[in-house]
């Protein structure tokens, strides 16, 4: 009767941090239509605005399409397990709520909403930063931020004088405008 003790399996898609997966794979879908929708990204071999959108929003879905994969993979493998094991828990209490390639997925999200309205180099380098904490821990933060500042105008300079593309700047003047009526 050790099979009434163990909680029935839910399906995979309603388990865990997949349906975060799966709204973010919406949220990049969407993200990358509208990214085809400004503009090509090439214009007679010249890149244009969209190209930059464009790549980041391919990357998020390849990323969420990656996750998806590895959660059912997962999902498969526990379900084998379980049918191995009879005496399972509940859970590993110090696993982390969120996979490190979710964590990735949501500041990925959270860089393309920012980006149109904080611009290329804040939004940039704050998401270089978080992702360098992300992987690399806390410790020497200020370097951290030193090099993410250096890698998004690099980044900037890249694309303004090399490709000639404007890329979006932070506008304190249009946020003024905007809060003071």
């Amino acid at each position: 009767m050790s099979s009434s003790a163990s909680p029935p399996r839910r399906h995979w898609l309603i388990s865990g941090a997949t349906p975060l997966t799966l709204v973010m794979t919406a949220v990049s879908t969407l993200y990358l239509i509208s990214a085809f929708q400004m503009a090509p990204p090439l214009d007679n071999g010249r890149l244009t605005a969209s190209f930059f959108p464009a790549l980041i929003g391919c990357i998020a879905l390849v990323l969420c399409v990656a996750q998806l994969v590895s959660q059912h993979r997962a999902s498969r493998g526990a379900a084998a397990d379980d049918g191995k094991e009879s005496s399972t828990t509940d859970g590993d209490a110090s696993a982390p709520l969120f996979s490190p390639a979710l964590r990735l997925m949501l500041v990925t999200a959270l860089y393309i909403l920012a980006f149109s309205h904080l611009g290329y180099l804040l939004a940039s380098a704050l998401y270089v930063f978080s992702v360098m904490l992300l992987f690399s821990g806390r410790e020497k933060w200020i370097s951290k931020a030193l090099i993410a500042c250096a890698i998004s105008a690099l980044g900037y300079l890249l694309f303004e004088q090399l490709f000639n593309v404007h890329l979006p700047t932070f506008e304190l003047s249009a946020l003024v405008a905007t809060s003071g009526g």
